[in-house]
This record gives C-alpha cells, sequence and structure tokens, in this order.
C-alpha cells in the first residue's frame, strides 16, 4: 500500500532526527530501506552520514559522471521502457541484501560552489538541474524495479533535502506499492512529486525528537 509522507518545516526543528529514527525503525523491522541525502557535506546534519555510522555495512553511492544523467536527455517514455540500461539500476542489483545509500550532493555542492567563486548563473542552474534530475533517476528507477518486483513491495525510501523540479508529469504515476518519507525546506518542496505526499504533522516529528 503506497504510504508518501512528508515533513515540510524550517531548518532545526528535528526533520532528521525523526527521518533517523524511522530509518533505524525500518533497519530494525528488517525492511528493505533506501536513504537518498543532499546535505552530506554538512557531516553533523546529515542523516546519510549518521545512519552509516550506525550502520557500517550499508552501500554508498556517490555518483558524479554527468553522463550517467540520463533523463534530461531521454523522454520520459524513453527512460522507462530503457532503466535497466540507467544508472542506478546495476548499483541496486549489486546490494540488494544490503541498504543502499545514495549522495546526491555533489552536482548541488558544485552548483554553489561555482556561483561562490564566479558568480555565474548558467553553471550554477546548469548542475542544480543535474542534481534534480539524479534525484527523479534514482526514484524512478526504485519505483519500476518495485513494479517489476525486482526489489520488495514493502521497502521504503528516506529522502532528505531532496529538491524535485516542477514538471509537466509526475513520476508518482509509475508508483505500485513502494512508499517514500521526506523532509524538505518550504522553499524547496514546490516538486511536483511532492504533491503525492501527505504532511506529518509538526507536533509529531517534534515530540519524537524530545
Amino acid at each position: 500500500m503506497i504510504n508518501n509522507q512528508s515533513i515540510i518545516d524550517e531548518r532545526e526543528v528535528g526533520k532528521t532526527t525523526y527521518l533517523y529514527t524511522e530509518a533505524v525503525k525500518c533497519k530494525s523491522m528488517g525492511l528493505p530501506l533506501f536513504i537518498l541525502d543532499s546535505a552530506t557535506e554538512h557531516v553533523e546534519k546529515s542523516l546519510l552520514k549518521k545512519f552509516i555510522k550506525t550502520f557500517p555495512d550499508s552501500i554508498v553511492s556517490d555518483m558524479r559522471e554527468v553522463n550517467n544523467v540520463v533523463l534530461g536527455k531521454l523522454s520520459l517514455e524513453e527512460f522507462v521502457m530503457n532503466y535497466q540500461n540507467f544508472y542506478p539500476f546495476n548499483e541496486i542489483m549489486q546490494s540488494l541484501k544490503k541498504t543502499m545509500c545514495f549522495d546526491l550532493s555533489f552536482f548541488l555542492e558544485k552548483g554553489h560552489e561555482i556561483y561562490e567563486l564566479t558568480g555565474e548563473i548558467k553553471g550554477y542552474r546548469y548542475y542544480r538541474n543535474l542534481y534534480n534530475l539524479l534525484a527523479q533517476q534514482i526514484i524512478l528507477v526504485l519505483m519500476l524495479m518495485e513494479k517489476e518486483k525486482i526489489i520488495n513491495k514493502d521497502c521504503m525510501v528516506i529522502l532528505d533535502e531532496i529538491e524535485f523540479p516542477k514538471t509537466d508529469y509526475n513520476i508518482a504515476d509509475f508508483q505500485n506499492n513502494i512508499s517514500f518519507l521526506g523532509a524538505v525546506h518550504p522553499e524547496n518542496a514546490f516538486g511536483t512529486f511532492y504533491q503525492s505526499f501527505d504532511k506529518i504533522n509538526s507536533l509529531v516529528y517534534r515530540r519524537r525528537k524530545d
């Protein structure tokens, strides 16, 4: 059963702590788990860093190759038909019995770095677009793998500060049983995919933090 939930709130209110607690709960129950995090440069606040410190047998995929982001180069239909040829299908297949964590910080931080050094908005937007496309591409592959019963329908995908673009399609249309739990700042919650999420009441996760 699909169960997409999101925390849309400001910084320093306990979002990542709540996600970490839920990730540990999934792990303890033996549920297949995937974690996507774009804030790994901030080690002390990173869900991914905290999780792999607790569970060092987790697999981390830190994709930095521009050519591996193909979603913007192909139509959505072409990608869906051939998704097994693209990142991260093989990486997931090689790690089916492990918790897989995706570090999406590289393109995001690269865009900020270029802007801070040169003030060039074009380069900033280029890398930020790559980051947005990469996030969608990973989620789509997970959805399609679950739909085709390659990964377990009870798997949970946890998203910490992952931005999705506003698009004229909704990748949620490809969702079968796989569920998502995400936390994102209000200014980054405009992405089309997040429209399929139910918002978690702030008292729930703040109480969990306490």
